[in-house]
């Protein structure tokens, strides 16, 4: 780097507006883990308490993998891009084994890989990528990203969409009903008047942070476009098919799920930058 490459950091550091100080209330994310030797881990809590997994990290320089095996057998994978269109780290993808999903283990590699990369950036913006649009007229029989829409959710990130507007009475043509599958929840096809004129959505409950399950009685209330205003007010609802976005106001909360104690905490958070 060069003289005034070194300067010209030196002069944005300087200016830059200094990130406010985040007070440390630590807040589960996934079950906790004990660390047995540089990759492996044996889980502490919940339906898989006491099984060994073995978390591998893959970081080249436009992308990174978390890796996930019990047994030798690969149970799951996270995708990350790096210095992406919508952030320095946008979480894409997250799969986990049918028959070992709802057990923390899709939060366990979102954690495990965006602390990763926050030790690799000193200047990060954060994003969840779940963009799809969809037309009108296409058939939806399912709801699409539901693990990883109640990531973005529970981390602090925030629809890239603006809701308030989108979700307005007079901007909706049709709401209806997506059943329930075998591996996921009910939800709903919002038709709007506007860009991106198709929103693939489902709820979740305030207190638990979970879908709604199938059977629920908020699935046998009357749906209207006064309804969906209400969905957004009290952030019930996640977009399946819209990105998510790290902003100011949830710094804090990411923080909260990601460090270990309050010098961790403020150094994570001098890092981050808000999209």
């Amino acid at each position: 780097m060069s003289f005034f490459e070194r300067l010209f950091d030196a002069l944005r550091g300087f200016f830059a507006p200094k990130p406010k100080t985040v007070i440390f209330d630590p807040k589960p994310f996934g079950p906790p883990l004990q660390r047995i030797d540089e990759e492996t881990v044996r889980i502490e809590e919940g339906p898989l308490k006491g099984q060994l997994m073995k978390l591998t990290i893959q970081v080249t320089e436009d992308e990174a993998h978390v890796l996930l095996h019990q047994d030798g057998k690969q149970i799951g994978h996270a995708d990350y891009q790096r210095n992406a269109m919508e952030a320095s780290i946008v979480l894409w993808n997250i799969v986990v084994q049918e028959n070992l999903r709802h057990k923390g283990l899709a939060s366990i590699m979102a954690r495990v890989g965006f602390r990763h990369l926050l030790e690799l950036h000193k200047n990060a913006s954060f994003a969840i990528r779940m963009l799809r649009l969809i037309k009108p007229s296409e058939r939806i029989t399912k709801i699409q990203n539901v693990g990883i829409g109640i990531i973005a959710r529970k981390l602090g990130f925030s629809p890239e969409y603006d809701l308030q507007n989108l979700l307005r009475q007079r901007n909706i043509q049709l709401i209806e009903l997506i059943p329930a599958s075998e591996v996921m929840p009910p939800g709903y096809r919002i038709v709007l008047k506007t860009f991106p004129l198709v929103l693939i959505a489902f709820l979740v409950d305030q207190a638990t942070g979970r879908p709604y399950p199938g059977g629920h009685k908020i699935y046998n209330s009357l749906v209207t476009p006064e309804t969906a205003e209400q969905w957004v007010s009290e952030r019930m609802i996640i977009i399946g098919n819209g990105n998510y976005l790290l902003r100011e106001d949830g710094i804090e909360e990411l923080m909260n799920h990601l460090a270990t104690n309050q010098t961790e905490a403020g150094i994570y958070a001098r890092r981050v930058r808000p999209v």
